[in-house]
């Protein structure tokens, strides 16, 4: 399974965008994130669809000076080219 996660908010984005990461990691999840402008963020990830839930409740959440505003979760096609997760 694959998802798209667009987050909208107030945040740091390069903090966010590393705590995304870690988080991925931790749950074993393979993807990239990037950032598009000052308030968004754009999350590409695949794995088992439980994790997939798992990191899109901890993104809404976000880290603690993140106020996340904004989370919309759409399907997306697997890729087997991905075999990390990384900021973009």
């Amino acid at each position: 399974m694959a998802v798209e996660i667009q987050l909208g908010g107030v945040f740091d984005l390069e903090s966010f965008a590393d705590w995304i990461c870690h988080r991925a990691r931790l749950l074993d999840l393979v993807g990239a994130v990037t950032a598009q402008g000052n308030t968004e963020i754009r999350i590409l990830v695949q794995g088992p669809q439980p994790l997939l839930d798992a990191m899109e409740m901890a993104c809404s959440l976000g880290p603690m000076n993140a106020n996340v505003q904004r989370i919309e979760v759409e399907p997306r096609a697997v890729s087997h080219r991905l075999n990390d997760f990384q900021v973009l």
